[in-house]
């Protein structure tokens, strides 16, 4: 009986990791439907103000969806790492109004380090429908992570830079750490 049981959990956690691989990789990403929520940018890399390329993916296309009426307002999430004088809610916000988006419409969490972190902490930031910008790859896991907070969301994603299947394991890595409950 004790074989079968510790033969059951490696077997369910593979198949909860082949699940969510699935889900990260394959699964269609719903596009927002242009109710004027709010757009929440999920945090990623600054260079001391500056936004790394996959964070001004990020920017770029909440600024697409705010210019297009599709959101009214943008809420930046991300804190900074060691050493950082910036976060990267700064950071995305800065970058906003250099495109032309009005300070009124821009708002700056500047504490998460992680997802879970970022839908946490912006909550109180949110208005009407939310629609989360992130990476395609990342999208999977931002939306489990916003149905853990009780929030509905729509995505608007970025094709994710660099080594996709890099990528796609470290999002199961990271799915599968929030999903066992290592990290919150």
């Amino acid at each position: 009986m004790r074989l079968r049981i510790l033969t059951l959990i490696p077997l369910s956690l593979l198949l909860l990791a082949a699940i969510d691989f699935y889900g990260i990789v394959f699964l269609e990403k719903a596009a927002p439907d242009c109710s004027g929520g709010t757009a929440l940018v999920m945090g990623a890399a600054q260079y001391d103000g500056t936004p790394s390329p996959a964070f001004e993916r990020r920017l770029g296309k909440a600024l697409d969806l705010y210019e297009s009426g599709c959101v009214s307002r943008v809420v930046i999430s991300g804190g900074r790492q060691a050493g950082d004088r910036y976060s990267e809610g700064l950071t995305g916000r800065r970058w906003l109004q250099e495109q032309g988006v009005p300070e009124t419409a821009l708002f700056a969490e500047e504490q998460a380090v992680n997802s879970w972190q970022n839908l946490s902490f912006s909550r109180d930031l949110l208005e009407g429908e939310l629609v989360i910008v992130t990476d395609d790859l990342h999208a999977f896991r931002s939306a489990w992570v916003a149905a853990q907070h009780g929030l509905e969301a729509r995505l608007a994603t970025v094709p994710a830079g660099g080594s996709r299947v890099g990528y796609a394991v470290r999002e199961l890595a990271g799915l599968l750490t929030y999903q066992l409950g290592f990290v919150r």
